[in-house]
């Protein structure tokens, strides 16, 4: 694969045309400012990558704000892939709908996920296990906010996108099947084990127990359930029990609407208690009061006092009287019903006696719902603790399955053992030319952690932000090259920034880029660097010919997108 052209429609940016091999994008100074970062040579590299459709939540493209970049332009690339030209135009504001030119043919595509299919089967014909076209694309495009920490981890650091091992199997000539087997088993286990503890969550909010106590209360509630359908079982095969069962039951029904009147008048009784005792008021002393204030009105006013409590009395008399009349007739009911209720409890007690069933079903009504509701909390009960003996019964199963998997694994890493030394090789020839010794090594194995495996490249001194930048150089590189890798890899490789090294790893590591890397044809690294980092080498042999693979340009005065902007969201 080999990206031959970066533009948009209409013209926005300054079109870069790449070719074959080397190609440097540069960050250089000028009269307006001796800084020369921010001015677009990681942009540059996103309308790259958006533009061969990554996501466009995951795009820095996708937060440059409409005022700066309209969102209806087209970001445009043309590359070569498998001997065919193809073109790829897509909108910020339209991301989900690109548009890919092929054989002379232009073709919207509906969604992402059909565009990206169709490039996959074009890039990996004739691969039976085959890679996703972006899923390739990922470790060979490092965004520069991966900080270059690890060869597998090629996306920005915030976004915390789950390490993708199968890219690299498959450059190793590893089977990648085994490898997402043991991935979908992986998931499975994981909803496995969110199932088991929503049954806990269930069975705590239920019984107020663990799962494992439940157990305990489990049987209990099959012995009562048992018994009672054992009482239930001799009551309706006992000879009379069709023909009381009836009688039973309406005489059940009776007693309860009796009891519930009862309760009724027994409420209306206690709100018809009797009047308060009747103030006394003395009218001798109210006449004295008020003859002393003047003569002869204290006589007036205990005259029409009298008058008026004699008026009063009569009338809570009359009261009295109707509230003892309306008690005795409540009374007069709640007897009348006590009665009723005693005839339908000897009643019921025959009924119950011939059924001789000892007492044990004193209520059948209440015995039937109690039947119900303790059956309900069985079956319930019982429904969470089997699920979840089964749940883990699957889950050791699928660890089985995992074992088995990660053994298939470990044999197809060991058939590649060759490629595997052969890819060393390649890296030990780098390191050399780059560190100076061939203190370095490679090894891929399986393990029992997430990742299923581990690819281990270790360099001489690993361990710092400086190094730890050059094992990603060496290893990319060596994939790039090695024979047997190169023959599986689509041949492009991006480094945005990679080179926050020392001093003398980056004149050698650049040095062997121009000097060393025998490019096969329609291979492409792609690099961005800051040209302050190049003065010190104008003077060595290699210096014209690594400038004279630069592509574009961009200083303070002439940014890629032509403008000053703050990111949506920065």
């Amino acid at each position: 694969m080999r990206i031959k052209q970066l533009y948009t429609e209409p013209a926005t940016i300054d079109p870069i045309f790449f070719h074959e091999g080397v190609n440097i994008i540069l960050g250089e100074s000028d009269t307006t400012s001796s800084k020369n970062n921010g001015v677009g040579k990681s942009l540059c590299i996103e309308f790259l990558n958006f533009a061969l459709l990554k996501r466009k939540s995951d795009s820095r493209v996708a937060r440059i704000p409409k005022a700066a970049f309209d969102h209806d332009t087209l970001i445009c690339v043309d590359f070569v892939m498998g001997g065919s030209g193809y073109t790829i135009k897509r909108s910020i504001s339209e991301a989900e709908r690109p548009h890919i030119v092929f054989d002379g043919r232009e073709t919207v595509f509906a969604k992402m996920d059909d565009a990206t299919s169709f490039l996959t089967s074009q890039m990996f014909r004739n691969e039976q296990s085959r890679i996703g076209f972006r899923e390739i694309l990922g470790p060979l495009i490092r965004d520069e906010r991966s900080e270059f920490k690890s060869i597998v981890s090629c996306f920005d650091t915030k976004a915390r996108v789950p390490d993708n091992y199968a890219p690299h199997l498959m450059l190793l000539g590893i089977n990648v099947d085994f490898y997402r087997a043991i991935k979908g088993l992986q998931k499975e286990l994981d909803n496995i084990a969110a199932e088991e503890n929503r049954i806990k969550e269930s069975v705590k909010l239920v019984r107020q127990k663990s799962i494992d106590e439940a157990r305990s209360d489990l049987n209990a509630l099959e012995d009562e359930v048992e018994k009672i359908q054992e009482g239930i079982d001799a009551l309706e095969n006992a000879p009379t029990y069709d023909i009381v069962k009836g009688e039973i039951l309406s005489i059940e029904d009776e007693m309860a609407q009796l009891r519930t009147r009862k309760e009724v008048l027994s409420r209306r009784a206690a709100n018809l208690a009797p009047i308060a005792a009747e103030p006394s008021v003395d009218s001798d002393e109210i006449r004295e009061f008020y003859d002393h204030l003047s003569a002869g009105l204290g006589t007036s006013i205990a005259r029409d006092l009298d008058e008026v409590l004699s008026f009063k009395n009569k009338i809570e008399q009359f009261q009295r009287h109707l509230l003892l009349e309306k008690t005795t007739v409540i009374d007069t009911e709640v007897r009348s019903i006590n009665k009723q209720l005693g005839n339908l409890d000897k009643r019921y007690g025959k009924l119950v006696r011939v059924l001789d069933q000892d007492g044990e079903l004193r209520n059948l009504r209440q015995t039937y719902a109690s039947y119900q509701a303790k059956s309900d909390e069985y079956g319930q009960l019982k429904s969470f603790i089997s699920r979840y003996d089964q749940l883990l019964l699957d889950r050791q199963a699928k660890k089985s399955d995992i074992e088995a998997e990660r053994l298939k694994l470990q044999e197809s890493i060991s058939v590649a053992v060759d490629r595997v030394r052969s890819f060393q090789r390649t890296i030990l020839g780098i390191h050399e030319f780059i560190q100076g010794n061939r203190k370095a090594s490679f090894e891929i194995r399986t393990t029992t952690k997430k990742h299923i495996v581990e690819i281990v490249l270790r360099i001489d001194d690993d361990g710092s932000h400086s190094v730890e930048r050059e094992k990603v150089f060496i290893y990319d590189i060596a994939l790039l090259l090695n024979d047997f890798t190169m023959a599986r890899h689509p041949g492009l490789l991006v480094h945005d920034n990679i080179f926050d090294v020392d001093n003398d790893t980056l004149e050698k590591s650049l040095e062997y880029i121009v000097t060393r890397v025998p490019f096969d044809d329609g291979q492409q690294y792609i690099l961005t660097l800051n040209v302050d980092r190049l003065e010190r080498y104008e003077e060595e042999a290699w210096y014209d010919e690594l400038m004279e693979n630069v592509v574009a340009t961009f200083t303070k005065s002439n940014r890629f997108l032509k403008t000053k902007y703050q990111e949506i969201g920065s």
